[in-house]
């Protein structure tokens, strides 16, 4: 089996409370996995970067890139702009095997936890 490599890949904020907020979602996840090669990437505002993840992966035994976008729905990053940026690192990195997953999107997970929000206020 291929070494791999998740991503996760947020839209990223100047916020730092958001910034740390994500970086917990993908500690779970990496927790989940076993500690499996598991980073956090953004797409603007923070850091790391999409291309600076990439690029430390680069330097590692890993064959297999999978990117999953931790945004709700295919919007134009989802559609356009990470699409374009992977067409990019192909390029730069051409020993990785690039793997773009979807949105969250019409997940019926996401309606179980807006009730919850709800519940919480109502």
């Amino acid at each position: 089996m291929q070494k791999q490599a998740v991503v996760i890949l947020g839209h990223g904020s100047k916020s730092i409370q958001a910034v740390e907020d994500f970086n917990f979602i993908v500690a779970l996840l990496k927790e989940k996995m076993d500690g499996q090669n598991v980073f956090g990437a953004h797409m603007e505002l923070a850091s790391p970067s999409l291309e600076e993840v990439v690029a430390e992966i680069a330097k590692s035994d890993v064959v297999r890139v999978v990117v999953i976008p931790y945004f709700l729905f295919n919007g134009n990053h989802i559609k356009e702009d990470i699409p374009e940026i992977l067409a990019q690192l192909k390029v730069k990195h051409p020993q990785l095997d690039f793997h773009f997953g979807k949105p969250i999107g019409r997940e019926p997970l996401m309606a179980e936890i807006m009730y919850r929000k709800v519940q919480e206020i109502a």
